[in-house]
């Protein structure tokens, strides 16, 4: 379990039977996933001492898997009973915090930085999303410091463009 943003429970894809690259449509067709994952977040919110969280939102729910599409982490993101076909942006400060934290279920998973910040790209079912982490590891501890994004939809273009100064003269 994480609470950054949003608590959650996280949960390696293997676990449940996945590889962790299923589609959102694919996974929101698996009544068996669901049927074992529902019990895990209700007895994990439970544990966290939100209550009978049944009828409840939160926490949230994530699976995690080796990236395979160049990113850091494979990513499913519930919300909960249904898979976000992206990533929520409390969803990907709690999954990029995961994996970055030693003794979670994200070990062996990927190979962490030793410090930070650090940019984590989550895989997710439409792309992917990039989380700016910042962290410090000292005689053994871990501190989270912040965990943000600066976009959460797909980037467009990334370039210059050189205008002429018959065109602009630099000023405003």
């Amino acid at each position: 379990c994480m609470d950054v943003a949003m608590p959650m429970v996280i949960a390696k894809a293997s676990a449940f039977g996945l590889t962790g690259y299923e589609s959102a449509t694919d996974l929101d067709a698996n009544a068996e996933f669901y049927a074992r994952m529902e019990p895990v977040r209700v007895k994990a919110g439970a544990l966290m001492g939100m209550g009978d969280v049944s009828k409840s939102v939160a926490p949230k729910f994530g699976l995690l898997a080796p990236a395979k599409d160049g990113g850091t982490i494979a990513t499913r993101y519930f919300m909960p009973w249904k898979c976000h076909p992206t990533m929520a942006v409390t969803g990907a400060q709690g999954l990029a915090s995961c994996v970055l934290t030693p003794g979670t279920v994200a070990d062996g998973l990927l190979n962490r930085p030793d410090g930070g910040p650090v940019t984590v790209v989550l895989e997710h079912p439409s792309g992917q999303i990039d989380v700016l982490v910042d962290f410090d590891k000292s005689e053994g501890a871990f501190t989270l410091n912040s965990a943000g994004l600066v976009r959460t939809a797909r980037k467009l273009a990334e370039g210059h463009v050189f205008v002429p100064s018959s065109v602009w003269d630099g000023v405003g």
